[in-house]
Parts: structure tokens; sequence; C-alpha cells
């Protein structure tokens, strides 16, 4: 790759966001708050697709502690796999086709269920943002929301969802960030509620015991419903769990 097609794309990557989200929930204009800090400052970090494809590129961003990836077979059936199907490349394949199957925007994989939920709580809540979430959640997103931006997180009662409008209501009146529209309500389940009493309130839906069980083709619980736009986020498991953005 040229340096001036790395140039080009850097520049490009370097360009803010927020304005193309004006008419957007509050959720979707918050999420591209961070990043346009970076941005303004042209330090936003970005994937270049044509660098991994020509292999132009050096992988720094690996987790091999103990060098497997460096000799022996798992270094020659893992290059025979990366000549066949450049890693960036074919991960952004398998993500474009995850997403279509759940009828959502985008798709990220991650290592394991853990992850996924630390990645959603720990890179998505802005400061000002509030948690409300099922008492009865994975113990991961209750690790996770400890690492979360959200310092206000409200649980509710499970399945019920009387405690969840009281929860959300409480919130309303105590918060005046979410109550004037500026921040967001982020409420992590492992079931679906669609009676939401506020706007700013999204839901995350924890799919991982619903992923091949129900919906169509195993969708799970939000597409068997119908509910897919209704949900900020979701995420599911293949053995690799994986998250889907509305």
């Amino acid at each position: 790759m040229s340096v001036v097609t790395l140039l080009s794309d850097w520049i490009k990557s370097q360009k803010i966001k927020g304005p193309q989200t004006k008419d957007a929930s509050t959720f979707y204009r918050n999420l591209e708050e961070a990043p346009d800090l970076r941005r303004a400052h042209h330090s936003i970090f970005s994937n270049h697709k044509s660098a991994w494809k020509l292999r132009t590129s050096i992988d720094f961003c690996s987790n091999d502690k103990l060098s497997l990836g460096t000799a022996g077979e798992i270094r020659r059936t893992f290059l025979d796999e990366l000549a066949a199907n450049p890693n960036l490349r074919c991960t952004q394949d398998v993500e474009a086709e995850i997403a279509a199957f759940y009828g959502a925007k985008t798709a990220l994989i991650v290592g394991s269920g853990y992850e996924a939920n630390t990645t959603i709580h720990g890179a998505v809540p802005r400061p000002g943002d509030a948690i409300v979430y099922d008492e009865l959640v994975h113990a991961s997103t209750h690790d996770s929301m400890m690492h979360s931006l959200a310092q206000c997180r409200i649980q509710f009662r499970h399945n019920d969802v009387d405690a969840l409008r009281d929860a959300i209501s409480s919130i309303l009146d105590s918060q005046p960030m979410i109550a004037n529209g500026s921040r967001s309500v982020l409420i992590p389940v492992e079931s679906v509620y669609r009676d939401v009493p506020s706007r700013q309130c999204v839901f995350i839906a924890d799919e991982v015991h619903a992923t091949g069980i129900l919906g169509p083709k195993g969708a799970g619980l939000v597409s068997q419903l119908g509910v897919e736009k209704d949900i900020a986020m979701r995420l599911h498991t293949c053995g690799v769990p994986i998250s889907t953005w509305r």
C-alpha cells in the first residue's frame, strides 16, 4: 500500500461524525461523542481493509503471550488458513454475514461472552448515562458494569416490568441530563420488555441462552418477537460470542 493511500484513508477516518447523527436518538448521538473527541485531535485509530487485503500491515494487536503462533504445526496451519482467507477481511466478511442473519446493522466478533459484556458496558455508556438492569443478569454483566463510565446503576426485580418502570421513573426524577434528553438509560436484560416510558431508554439484550434455541433459524428471542429495531444491542453466542448493533 502506498503512503498516499494510507494518508488518504487516515484523513477520511478523522472526519467528525457527530453532525451526521443529529436526527438520531440520544443513545446514537452520544455513541459518537468519545470517538469524535479523538477525531478532533486527529488521533482516532481505524482498520484499513486494503492494507490487510494486500498483506502490507503488521499485526500488533494479538495476545499470544506463549508465542504459540510463531513455530510448529499451529503456525503452519494458521498460515495456510490465512493464505486462503486473509485475517481481517475474513473476519469482517463473517461479521457482515452475522449482521445480515440477525437483522442488525453491524456485528462484532469477540473472544468470549464475558469479553462481549465487558466490551459493551465498558465502551458504550457515556458519563451521565444510567444503567437499569435486571437483578439476575449474568455475572459478566455485573462485573462489566463496574468498569462503566455510567455511575448511576439501579437494579430491578427479575422480569418485573412494574419494577422496571419505577426504576426508570426514579432516574428521570434524579438525573437532569437524562430528563433533558442529553443522556440515555441503558437496560441490560436477558428477556425483552417492550413498554418503555421514555425515548432516552434503550435495551441491551443478552441472547446467549436463546441463540440456536429460539427464533427463525435459532436467531434468538428478539428475532422471534420481531423487535430487532427496538433493541439497541444484542449479545449472541455460537462458540465465539458476538455483539450486534441495530
